[in-house]
């Protein structure tokens, strides 16, 4: 190794961004990478189904990769891989505790990736990566079998403290690993990434276990169809509403390719407990009494087409509710997915169902992210000389940032990079780097994509609407059809007709002959500038030319 040669951390998904997690470890010779996540697209660009994390930086690297370490097994952290692993080669081995391995295993077994890259590591178990030795030290959170890792460089000890919370009471985990972590700070660390989600939450976030009352409370006496929808990955969750439901004496049927998938694997692997002779097939859980029936649905962020929504449009196959069945959400919208998830409440509401969601009943989740208390914790038990929150938006890393500052830690060594590398000098000295050109990286129906023109297209026909200029030559006369589509409000005829005038006067039938490609370009910018001066939008032009 050159040691004059600094330690890169390149944030690959974006910064700040709470979802498409990936972080590049790079030293001169060797690189490992924390997380492969994946996020969902905004509204503005539709038909999308998913995003991942852009790895432009890495295509001329692969050879330097020694491998991925994953912190856990939510989407936003192991979602990426079935479409970026085989970009960078598909021979990178991956890292993972025992569940997270479980839950990566089955997407490789659905995208026929080879399973002989996923190792399971224990806790503490040192991994060479290259120049870097990473250990998995746990930690709880939302998901069970989710890992901070304490990475050993040249230069200093980085922590990487992905998402967590400290969870004195929780559901089917460990207990978070304080001696661990102390050690490490004893130990020194240079730079500690943590969690700041929830930065803005004064005090400790409450345990899993206290939501077990609340759904009790729901379920009890409650004559209809108990439907439950929480996040796929929940398992703790899930452990909690299987006790509730065999208390009210209901059968369980999980509905959701995400869902069965999971609890597939958590109890093959031993971390769900489903009590015996509970759980009955959803296509038979319709022939019990309604007040014995509870369905474990996926679709709790409104994705589009998951089950919940399917089961809200009625094009679900299998499940149908009818009006005074009741819905819970037990799980809060992911930042940015709030309109998703109120589309959905809304849809299930117009059917007469009773739908129990966050802004009713608040007490049926809880959050696996460390509230402000738990984040100074860990600045307390790392002792860290630099800090970088991560899995936030700016305004959660501002307020991590204030945190760091009551703790001690100078202005100067609170790093809020927005898309930039961050630099560990052999000095010890850790500042930010270049920026970085990180585009958003869009997956449709399997194919991948970055956010260039073709997306630009959608979204302009998605906000302005698009108008088809067909044009036909005649020998020396000039047709002329508009055809406005998704343009709000519709277009009169009168100003049709005033745009197809104005259109006739400035087009020569042989200057359109003479050279279609520059008259395509030139009628696409003369639609435009009429729409726009006529009714305030502008329109996506498709000219077609047709000679006669």
């Amino acid at each position: 190794m050159s040691y004059n040669y600094p330690i890169r951390i390149v944030p690959l998904g974006g910064m700040p961004n709470v979802h498409d997690n990936m972080y590049v470890y790079e030293s001169a010779d060797d690189i490992f990478i924390v997380d492969c996540g994946m996020g969902f697209p905004d509204e503005g660009v539709p038909g999308v189904d998913l995003t991942i994390p852009d790895i432009t930086y890495l295509k001329d690297k692969i050879s330097k990769i020694r491998g991925f370490v994953v912190t856990h097994g939510h989407e936003d952290h192991i979602g990426g891989f079935p479409y970026i692993i085989p970009e960078l080669g598909g021979q990178i081995p991956i890292y993972a505790s025992k569940l997270t391995a479980g839950f990566i295993r089955e997407k490789f077994r659905e995208f026929d990736i080879d399973l002989r890259l996923i190792n399971v590591v224990g806790d503490r178990q040192p991994i060479q990566l290259g120049i870097f030795e990473v250990k998995m030290i746990p930690v709880t959170h939302s998901v069970p079998d989710t890992k901070h890792l304490v990475i050993k460089t040249p230069y200093g000890n980085i922590y990487h403290g992905s998402d967590f919370k400290f969870d004195w009471t929780p559901v089917g985990q460990e207990l978070p690993d304080i001696q661990s972590i102390t050690r490490a700070g004893a130990e020194g660390v240079t730079l500690l990434l943590s969690d700041c989600l929830r930065g803005e939450k004064k005090g400790y976030s409450l345990s899993e276990a206290s939501v077990e009352d609340s759904l009790e409370r729901e379920f009890r006496d409650e004559s209809n169809r108990v439907v439950l929808t929480t996040m796929s990955s929940n398992i703790s969750r899930i452990q909690q509403a299987l006790w509730v439901a065999k208390r009210n004496n209901r059968k369980v049927a999980f509905v959701g390719f995400s869902i069965e998938r999971n609890v597939k694997v958590a109890a093959e692997l031993g971390f769900l407990k489903i009590p015996p002779r509970l759980v009955i097939d959803k296509r038979k859980i319709g022939t019990l009494p309604k007040n014995e029936q509870c369905l474990i649905i996926a679709g709790s962020q409104g994705q589009l087409g998951s089950s919940l929504e399917k089961i809200a449009t009625g094009e679900h196959k299998v499940v149908h509710l009818d009006p005074g069945d009741k819905v819970i959400f037990s799980s809060d919208p992911i930042p940015g997915n709030e309109a998703n998830v109120y589309r959905l409440v809304d849809m299930l509401s117009a059917h007469q169902l009773e739908v129990i969601y966050y802004d009713i009943a608040d007490d049926l989740h809880v959050s696996g992210h460390a509230s402000s208390s738990e984040l100074m914790m860990l600045i307390a038990m790392t002792k860290p000389k630099y800090v970088l929150p991560t899995g936030g938006t700016y305004r959660h890393m501002i307020q991590y940032g204030k945190l760091a500052a009551k703790m001690g830690l100078a202005s100067d060594h609170i790093l809020m990079p927005e898309n930039q590398v961050i630099v560990l000098e052999p000095t010890g000295i850790v500042h930010y780097g270049e920026k970085l050109d990180i585009k958003s990286v869009y997956v449709e129906s399997g194919q991948i994509f970055r956010s260039d023109a073709p997306l630009t297209d959608r979204k302009l026909m998605y906000q302005e609407g698009v108008v088809i200029a067909a044009i036909t030559i005649r020998q020396h006369t000039l047709d002329l059809d508009l055809i406005p589509k998704g343009l709000t409000p519709p277009v009169g005829n009168d100003i049709l007709s005033d745009i197809k005038g104005q259109l006739l006067t400035i087009l020569r039938p042989d200057d359109i002959t003479r050279d279609k490609l520059y008259s395509k370009d030139r009628i696409a910018k003369e639609v435009s500038r009429l729409f726009v001066a006529k009714i305030g939008k502008n329109p996506l032009v498709i000219p077609i030319i047709i000679e006669s």
